[in-house]
């Protein structure tokens, strides 16, 4: 994985923070490798491979029946491909479900003081559950999900939903994602836009985010305060 740290030139206009936007899947919970392994499980039986660029694609936003059957063509009915990969996926996430690393200790140092919520792809009741299930529910006092909002990611649609429950404008909201897809949504939103990959989109360019990390934690408090050299310790490294 790229641990690389980028960053915008911090006296370009942006406002200091008033609230925080998060991803769930991939971003706050270790779940896209979960995914993974729950399609696998589905196709490799019908000879199929999983092809992670395909996969990559589909971080972020929600995956249609016609995405599904021009990477995996089955003879199933989308029903039933769903009915499968929801048992598998929930059985690992019963098992395996983790929070990425750095997670805990942002929300407990940088983010601790301020507002936040999750604006996720995800179904409400199900990012409820997970939260609830890592011991971080009580973390963010609005959850949003895009399955109920007009238009899901890269559209802005949820994260604009989040800034109105929270009471925030959207230049005062700061949105952590770990997809192209989110990190548009965010900025189509007029939000400062966090990068934070996983291994499937490492290799992605996160075009307009105006920071990329590796880890949570690599954001600071200056930098949410929008301090005009809130990332002078941080230079781009190989490191």
């Amino acid at each position: 994985m790229d641990h690389r740290v980028y960053h915008v030139d911090m006296g370009d206009g942006l406002l200091p923070a008033a609230a925080l936007i998060f991803d769930m899947d991939g971003l706050l919970l270790d779940t896209e490798v979960l995914y993974v392994k729950a399609t696998r499980a589905v196709v490799e039986p019908y000879g199929h491979t999983v092809d992670m660029q395909v996969y990559a694609d589909w971080v972020g936003r929600e995956v249609t029946e016609a995405d599904f059957q021009r990477a995996f063509p089955i003879p199933l009915t989308y029903d039933e491909v769903w009915r499968r990969l929801r048992a598998e996926y929930f059985r690992l996430c019963a098992e395996e479900l983790t929070l990425r690393s750095g997670v805990a200790e942002f929300l407990a140092g940088a983010a601790r003081d301020y507002p936040k919520a999750v604006a996720s792809s995800t179904p409400l009741p199900i990012i409820e559950q997970q939260l609830a299930q890592v011991g971080l529910l009580e973390q963010f006092s609005v959850r949003v999900s895009a399955r109920d909002c007009p238009r899901g990611k890269p559209h802005p649609d949820v994260f604009e939903a989040a800034a109105r429950q929270l009471g925030a404008t959207p230049a005062a909201c700061v949105v952590f994602e770990d997809s192209p897809h989110g990190v548009a949504g965010a900025l189509a939103a007029g939000m400062r836009a966090v990068a934070v990959p996983t291994e499937l989109t490492a290799h992605c360019p996160f075009a307009g985010a105006h920071l990329r990390v590796a880890r949570l934690t690599e954001v600071t408090a200056a930098w949410l305060g929008a301090e005009p050299n809130g990332l002078s310790p941080w230079e781009p490294t190989d490191g």
